[in-house]
């Protein structure tokens, strides 16, 4: 794993080293930059990496790495799983590769496709890990910058006027060579999704590379391809013991891929099923190859309703995992403190305030590992989530109810004080899209998010409605929101999330089963089927709490201790919203109160969007 980065722009140049000292904490282990020869025809890109030592530590796996040749240079972040075995048949088909590392086999595998005129994106296609890259073709003039279609792993790409780029893994690198301008169009999206999706970055001429994108410069002039999706809508037919036996299969292998390091592993655990169903098969892989199982982390806080400690203590002890307890931060000080770190790591307002647990979380990890196992992507793609079973009884029942019936339960339910159900029937008053625009809109503050509509990468009214729920997540609120955490939280200490449950294979699979057989018995029933022979049944059983702070309780904390009084806070919080002063203090007021969780996640939002300026500048 590594921070990289890179430009076409001679006059750039530079702020290459200054752009690479921005992803030291990406990479502490080696840095270099790669520029083309002053005597090279039109001689101008440059290419830097910072290395986190993963796999092969040898010298000869340092990056930017060049071929044999001398005609291809690759700056690479990520890993691939399988990597050894594809290196092995590299071998045997008479390659040369000079180390072992996932970066070595992707650049000979990308060199030979270019010569070749092979198409990048379906050569990409075939390499299940994740990844964010830059090959410099030197005959052809041509810079390659491609990202994982799961969109584990963020590319930032400026644009010039003139037609030259500069990229790199963090926003705050390419501070170094634009100005920087805000994009305050993206304020309905960020207050409706908690976060910036893709292409967007939050700032004018400078885009995240969508999941799955190749982008193509050439001399100024730029093409784009897409990585095809591992996810497919195909319905084999297989029946469904079958399929479970092959997911089981693919999650094993994946599971062992992503433990295949050259450094020090852990895995997370909860009272959930997925970072416990990897962490379990990790431990069961272990054993197997006569090796100590990985330590386990969590997170603990001091009420009961969100801690999961109990229960992640006895499963470790039933495995045999040695557990550490981070302890999830409690006063204003040390909250906020992480929160400006977070947001400056992030590079744009980021308003899921979870980031403040995996930031602390990841600092806890970082001491003692270097790569770490989650169960990001479960939820997404075996149903976790209770909305995919409110799209199930809507498209079951719901929406053949008479339309005057369910605006009147819509009316009646807004006072009802149950926010799950109040959401339902708000969503569920009008048809299919109707459902799907309320119910991906986070945002309880109508005015923040007016004339709103997700991208829905074109809504199929033909397709069940949980199933495009679970799509839209996976495509884009998964790679917008948890997977940033992941990545800028984890790096921000040196330390490599990986998330065995996006292999390809499994996606793929998860993918050929409809929604409504992931959402038997309350949802996860094929995947609570794949991890039973590893869980004792008393973990299976668990409920659900889910990763989330007390919000209510930290916007009660956060708002006095930034700004004192109510008057400032609302005027801070609310000036921009148009909103009356009642308007306002009614907001604050449900927000603190701890019994309207969309509001609090909402004015939460609003207090990051106000302390984005302070946290941009400096202060």
């Amino acid at each position: 794993m590594c921070g990289i980065a890179g430009l076409t722009a001679p006059t750039d140049q530079p702020a290459m080293a200054r752009m690479l000292q921005k992803l030291s904490h990406r990479g502490p282990d080696h840095q270099a930059i790669w520029t083309e020869p002053n005597d090279a025809m039109g001689g101008a890109v440059a290419l830097g990496c910072a290395r986190l030592m993963t796999t092969d530590p040898d010298p000869s796996a340092d990056q930017p790495l060049v071929t044999s040749d001398g005609k291809f240079v690759l700056v690479f972040n990520g890993y691939i799983a399988g990597h050894r075995r594809k290196i092995a048949r590299l071998n045997n088909d008479g390659g040369l590769p000079r180390s072992s590392s996932d970066a070595e086999l992707v650049l000979q595998v990308l060199a030979r496709a270019v010569a070749d005129d092979c198409d990048v994106a379906d050569i990409l296609a075939s390499l299940s890990g994740q990844f964010a890259l830059a090959l410099w073709d030197r005959t052809q003039r041509r810079l390659w910058l491609a990202c994982d279609p799961l969109g584990i792993k963020s590319l930032y790409v400026a644009h010039r006027t003139n037609g030259d780029i500069a990229f790199a893994s963090e926003l705050a690198a390419l501070d170094e060579i634009r100005a920087g301008q805000f994009d305050d169009s993206i304020a309905s999206d960020y207050f409706a999704h908690l976060f910036v999706p893709a292409p967007a970055s939050g700032f004018r001429q400078t885009e995240r590379l969508k999941p799955g994108t190749v982008l193509c410069w050439q001399d100024g002039k730029i093409s784009r391809s897409i990585i095809a999706h591992p996810a497919t809508a195909e319905r084999p037919g297989q029946a469904i013991p079958d399929v479970i036996a092959n997911l089981r299969q693919h999650v094993r292998q994946s599971v062992a891929d992503a433990m295949d390091v050259d450094c020090t592993l852990g895995c997370l655990v909860s009272g959930g099923l997925d970072s416990a169903g990897v962490a379990a098969i990790a431990c069961d892989i272990a054993r197997a190859h006569d090796r100590d199982p990985p330590p386990a982390f969590t997170m603990g806080f001091d009420d009961p309703g969100r801690d999961e400690t109990d229960a992640a203590r006895k499963l470790c002890a039933h495995l045999g995992l040695e557990l550490s307890i981070v302890s999830a931060p409690q006063k204003a000080d040390e909250i906020l403190d992480i929160l400006t770190a977070a947001l400056r790591a992030v590079g744009v307002p980021f308003a899921n305030p979870a980031i403040v647990l995996n930031w602390k979380l990841a600092e806890r990890v970082a001491r003692d590992v270097r790569v770490c196992l989650s169960g990001d992507g479960g939820d997404e793609l075996f149903g976790g989530y209770p909305r995919y079973r409110a799209a199930r009884l809507f498209d079951s029942a719901w929406h053949y109810l008479p339309a005057s019936l369910r605006r009147l339960s819509a009316q009646a339910g807004q006072g009802i004080g149950n926010r799950a159900l109040s959401r339902f029937l708000t969503g569920g008053q009008g048809d299919a899209k109707t459902a799907f625009t309320v119910w991906n809109n986070r945002c309880a503050i109508s005015q923040l998010t007016a004339g709103w509509h997700p991208d829905d990468g074109g809504f199929d009214v033909k397709r069940p409605l949980a199933d495009q729920m679970m799509t839209f997540d996976r495509d884009v609120t998964l790679p917008g929101n948890q997977l940033v955490m992941a990545d800028i939280c984890g790096m921000a200490f040196g330390l490599e999330y990986r998330p065995p449950l996006l292999g390809h294979d499994i996606v793929r699979k998860a993918s050929q089963v409809p929604g409504i057989s992931h959402l038997r018995g309350g949802g996860k029933a094929v995947w609570r089927e794949v991890v039973a022979p590893f869980l004792p049944y008393w973990h299976l059983r668990n409920r659900k709490i889910g990763f989330n702070p007390p919000v209510a309780n930290w916007l009660a904390m956060l708002g006095p201790y930034i700004w004192g009084d109510e008057t400032r806070i609302l005027q801070n919080l609310f000036a921009h919203t148009g909103m009356t002063s009642t308007e306002q203090r009614k907001c604050w007021k449900r927000a603190i109160s701890g019994r309207d969780m969309d509001m609090s996640f909402s004015v939460w939002a609003l207090l990051v969007w106000a302390v984005w300026p302070m946290v941009r500048n400096g202060k």
